[in-house]
Order: C-alpha cells, then sequence, then structure tokens
C-alpha cells in the first residue's frame, strides 16, 4: 500500500491525499499521514492522471510513499 504526498511548489505546504473528488475536479487534502488514503501501487498512474487532469500538478508535486 502506497500514500501520496503533496509539496506546493510556491509555498512549499504538504500534506497529503485524503480523497480524489471527480464533482469537484480536485484531490482532498489532509495534514496528518494516518488519515491519507491508502492506495495499491497498481492504481498510482491512474491516480496521477487523474491529478494531472484536474491540473493539481500546476501547482503541487506529488510523491507516492510506500508503507
Amino acid at each position: 500500500m502506497v500514500i501520496i504526498k503533496w509539496t506546493n511548489k510556491y509555498s512549499n505546504e504538504t500534506g497529503y491525499i485524503a480523497s480524489l473528488s471527480t464533482k469537484n475536479n480536485c484531490f482532498v487534502n489532509t495534514f496528518e499521514q494516518d488519515n491519507a488514503k491508502r492506495y495499491s501501487e497498481k492504481s498510482v498512474p491512474g491516480i496521477m492522471k487523474k491529478l494531472e487532469a484536474y491540473h493539481e500538478t500546476d501547482n503541487n508535486e506529488f510523491e507516492v510513499i510506500t508503507l
């Protein structure tokens, strides 16, 4: 299982993805690693494509952390 950490490119603020909102085309943030959504490694490419489609990669960098 993995979680996804984000870092804002401009403010260097960090957090974790709690979920993806297809309704709002964004990710839902949490600052607590324990509250981050657990994903299978297999699902990461699809999640990254969604984040790019939501333009979340414009302002954020994402890091996949293996648990």
